[in-house]
């Protein structure tokens, strides 16, 4: 009789544990959420247009030629006539993405060492770190000039270089999750 008590209490005792199982089930659930997301970023930061300019601001084509060689580069060619000659080139970079940019750095012109050659770039130029919203244009200028001191009598043609580097420029979203109960 000890045995069958003892099977009776173990029967009991599974159906209880099925009981509870099953009624566990019946009042919990998974939720499943289920989503996509998609990132929309364009980059697109380049050169747009090259040219060399008079001290009155006019197109100058006397003095040579300024191509947009690449997205990202610049050549011109300059040919000055005399000492204290001089050409104002103009380098316009557009923002055509949706992300705002950085520039790294300066505008850098490279051009031929010469002590008979003096560059300079405007101040209103942009400078390290300057944004170039989504949209938005810069202009920088260069003057290019034959050194009114310089004892030389031919510079010859001169060819000079303008690079730039721009990176992102965003904002990291901080995200704090919560939890509330109903």
């Amino acid at each position: 009789m000890r045995k069958t008590k003892k099977s009776h209490v173990i029967i009991v005792l599974i159906v209880l544990l099925l009981a509870l199982a099953i009624g566990y089930a019946a009042f919990s659930s998974t939720l499943t959420i289920n989503g996509t997301a998609t990132g929309t970023g364009t980059w697109d930061v380049k050169f747009q247009s090259a040219s060399l300019k008079n001290a009155e601001g006019g197109t100058d084509t006397s003095h040579g030629t300024a191509t947009v060689t690449n997205d990202k580069t610049i050549t011109a060619t300059i040919n000055l006539a005399y000492p204290g000659d001089g050409v104002i080139l103009e380098a316009v970079v557009v923002n055509n993405g949706n992300t705002p940019a950085k520039l790294v750095g300066n505008l850098r012109i490279d051009g031929p060492e010469s002590a008979d050659v003096e560059v300079i770039q405007s101040s209103a130029g942009p400078t390290a770190n300057e944004e170039l919203p989504a949209g938005g244009t810069c202009t920088a200028q260069f003057a290019i000039k034959w050194k009114a001191d310089s004892t030389a009598t031919d510079l010859g043609e001169q060819t000079f270089t303008i690079t730039y580097e721009y990176e992102q420029n965003t904002e990291e979203v901080v995200l704090n999750p919560t939890h509330t109960d109903a």
